[in-house]
């Protein structure tokens, strides 16, 4: 009989202690909250939330049972709940469904849910915003394409024929032809719905011979924008023919060193040609505010008519 109590003692208290683990894990497990565009419609993000005790969980993405790259982009709590957005490309079809796998504490678990996906056509030119942006060196241009075909590139009205790399991202790397002054690159690309795409993006190579138009503006890049701490960023114009018109800021977009798609804030400065002559333009910058404001390029622009 004493044997019997024992038993039955010590399976109430693991029933018990059964019981704790389950309320401390909440009265769901992982549960998709929402599937909604992420980075213009290029990627999708899936949110989810878990019980706060899984301890370390791992994800990983399936999109109509496929897995798929996958990055984890945002997060928190609320309660006895945890939470995760996780980006991911969805691909083409416009009915999908997702599964999100986790890992945590010696369990497996998954969570499954159907979205409705309509994927953004995308174009830009890496590293750079071809938004009237001044050059200083003639580099190779790379040219990014998501969520498009039959991508034609053309530098100041001729054609360019490079192969594009495969992946999720297409991009496309050549060598333009600069001119001093004013230069244009077009891309025409086919949407999948049948359209097309096609965006200008405008350079000014003002180098040695190049030259800016009375009344046109241009945009020099200063560098990335900082926090509190620092850097800073200070342009000086010499001259009445270019006036410093305002600063602001701007977004480039780059493939960063896993593969995807980003965009960083930078500081511009946008100057305006007044009058045929020339003007000196210097650019200072104080890396940290402890630091001192320091000469870091100085450069000379040449208006005149076209």
């Amino acid at each position: 009989m004493t044997v019997m109590i024992r038993r039955c003692f010590l399976g109430c208290l693991l029933l018990l202690l059964a019981a704790g683990v389950a309320a401390a894990e909440g009265p769901q497990g992982l549960k998709i909250v929402s599937v909604k565009p992420g980075n213009g419609g290029i990627y999708a993000i899936v949110s989810v939330e878990f019980p706060k005790a899984w301890s370390d969980p791992a994800f990983t993405v399936e999109v109509n049972g496929k897995a798929v790259r996958m990055r984890q982009v945002g997060g928190g709590f609320s309660g006895d709940r945890s939470m995760a957005d996780l980006m991911f490309m969805p691909g083409r079809a416009a009915k999908q469904s997702v599964a999100v796998k986790c890992a945590a504490g010696g369990r497996k678990t998954e969570a499954r849910a159907g979205f409705d996906w309509t994927a953004a056509p995308f174009v830009a030119v890496l590293g750079h915003t071809g938004n009237r942006e001044m050059v200083a060196a003639k580099e190779k241009l790379t040219i990014a394409a998501v969520n498009v075909t039959g991508v034609r590139v053309f530098f100041n009205g001729k054609e360019i024929h490079a192969k594009p790399s495969a992946g999720d991202i297409e991009t496309l790397t050549f060598d333009p032809a600069w001119k001093k002054g004013r230069n244009v690159l077009t891309i025409n690309a086919d949407k999948w719905d049948g359209g097309m795409i096609a965006k200008n993006f405008t350079f000014f190579d003002l180098g040695e011979g190049g030259t800016l138009p009375p009344g046109q503006s241009a945009l020099v890049h200063l560098g990335r924008e900082g926090t509190k701490s620092g850097p800073f960023y200070d342009v000086k114009v010499e001259g009445d023919s270019v006036a410093l018109a305002q600063g602001t800021t701007v977004r480039r977009d780059i493939v960063d060193r896993d593969g995807w798609l980003v965009s960083e804030t930078w500081v511009a400065a946008e100057l305006r040609a007044r009058k045929e002559g020339t003007a000196k333009v210097r650019v200072f910058v104080k890396p940290h505010f402890l630091q001192n404001m320091e000469l870091e390029r100085e450069f000379t622009i040449t208006v005149a008519g076209e």
